[in-house]
C-alpha cells in the first residue's frame, strides 16, 4: 500500500483546473446575467478553497510530498495568465464588447436623432448590481464622456440630461463628488463607465 501510494507522488500541473470554476464566473456571469452571481461566486470560492485544503491534507497525510507543492503552485500559472492578459487589454468587458459589438451599432444605427446632433445611447450592462458597481456601456458619438468631470460642454450636459429624462439614457459622471467613477474607451465612440453610485439605467 505505501509503495503505491509512493508510486502516484508526483508533480502534476492538472490541479490548475480546479480554479477553472471560480475564474471563469468573471468572463462567463454576462451570459446569464439574472443569475445570482454574488452567491454563486462565494459557492465556488468556498468548494475550490475546501477541495485544495482538503487535498493538501490527504496528500500531507499520506505523504505525498510532490502532490502537495502541485497543489501550491499551480495558482501560478494563472497569476500569470491573469497578469499577461491585463497587460494586453484583454478584459471580460472587451470580451463582451468584441464579441456583440455589431448588435449595439444595429441598435445605434435605429437611434433617431435631431438637428445632427452626436447620438447618445447607453446599456446597460450590470442590472445586478455585481460588485455594487454599476457597469453601462455608452456610445457618445461627440466623445465628450472621456473629458475629465465637469469639463464636458453645457450643450452636453444639457442633451445628456433630456434623453435620461426622456428616454432614460442616462449617465451621471458626478461633476464635484467624491464618488468613484471610471470611463475607459473600448471602441470607435464607445465607452464603458464603472459608477459605485447605481443611477445609469438605459
Amino acid at each position: 500500500m505505501a509503495e503505491s501510494e509512493k508510486r502516484d507522488d508526483k508533480f502534476t500541473w492538472t490541479y490548475a483546473i480546479w480554479f477553472l470554476p471560480y475564474l471563469a464566473q468573471y468572463w462567463l456571469w454576462w451570459l446569464a446575467p439574472k443569475w445570482d452571481w454574488w452567491f454563486i461566486g462565494l459557492i465556488t470560492f468556498a468548494v475550490t478553497v475546501i477541495a485544495i485544503a482538503g487535498s493538501i491534507c490527504i496528500n500531507l497525510a499520506r505523504r505525498r510530498w510532490w502532490r502537495v507543492v502541485s497543489l501550491l503552485i499551480t495558482p501560478l500559472p494563472w497569476l500569470v495568465i491573469i497578469y499577461i492578459v491585463a497587460v494586453t487589454g484583454i478584459t471580460p468587458d472587451s470580451v463582451r464588447f468584441a464579441l456583440n459589438k455589431q448588435a449595439y451599432l444595429a441598435e445605434i444605427e435605429r437611434t433617431h436623432v435631431t438637428g445632427g446632433e452626436p447620438r447618445f445611447r447607453t446599456f446597460a450592462w450590470d442590472s445586478m448590481f455585481k460588485a455594487i458597481t454599476s457597469t453601462t456601456l455608452v456610445y457618445d458619438e461627440s466623445d465628450e464622456i472621456a473629458l475629465p468631470s465637469g469639463e464636458q460642454s453645457a450643450a452636453w450636459q444639457q442633451r445628456t440630461q433630456k434623453l435620461c429624462s426622456e428616454k432614460k439614457e442616462c449617465v451621471n459622471l458626478y461633476p464635484g463628488s467624491d464618488w468613484p467613477f471610471s470611463v475607459s474607451k473600448v471602441g470607435e465612440h464607445f465607452y464603458i463607465v464603472d459608477q459605485s453610485i447605481i443611477d445609469a439605467f438605459p
